[in-house]
């Protein structure tokens, strides 16, 4: 009986040990000659910027909207309420103010939702300041993340290592309780 404690704790670590090696599977036909990995890569939302003598742009592509952000080139101030009208192909529309300096422009389906490079022209006024400015907006091609080609067999490495673990913890608790039942007899006899 003095050696039940040593014998579950060695019973528990031939358990946790026992699973150890079995996360490494073979999966599909792959003959491993893979491309060589791509560097770290953050998905970044299309941006491009202008500037004049007098203003400073950068136009932020956000799902269908473009954020335009306008600023004074000499001091960096954002220029509030200013009348920003965008020409593209297919595109000529004002930008409304959201915030000092920030314009949206709400873009209708199908306006800017292919790959490719994008031509503005951007008219500025402001009190009496007026520029055109020209950019212009890259859309880069969308890349599909390539983790989820291969199965992985998952389902069932995750479920028998559950089942396995609920397993030991019934023998402990019955190897537990039978310690209990023991000691409790063995104090009533003496």
């Amino acid at each position: 009986m003095k050696y039940l404690p040593a014998f579950i704790i060695y019973f528990l670590l031939v358990l946790s040990n026992f699973g150890l090696g079995q996360n490494a599977y073979a999966h599909g036909a792959d003959d491993h000659e893979h491309a060589a990995p791509a560097g770290l890569t953050n998905q970044v939302a299309p941006r491009t910027s202008a500037q004049t003598e007098d203003f400073e742009l950068l136009m932020v592509l956000q799902g269908r909207q473009l954020i335009l952000y306008l600023d004074r080139f000499a001091d960096n101030q954002p220029v509030i309420d200013a009348q920003l009208e965008l020409e593209s192909a297919g595109l000529k529309a004002v930008a409304k103010q959201s915030s000092p300096g920030v314009y949206v422009l709400d873009l209708t389906k199908g306006l800017l939702e292919k790959s490719g490079k994008y031509a503005f022209s951007i008219s500025v006024e402001a009190g009496d300041l007026g520029d055109v400015m020209t950019a212009s907006l890259e859309i880069p091609e969308v890349t599909l993340n390539h983790e989820d080609e291969h199965e992985h067999p998952s389902g069932f490495a995750t479920w028998w290592k559950w089942l396995l673990a609920t397993v030991a913890l019934v023998i402990l608790v019955t190897l537990a309780f039978a310690m209990w039942r023991r000691k409790q007899r063995s104090g009533f006899a003496a």
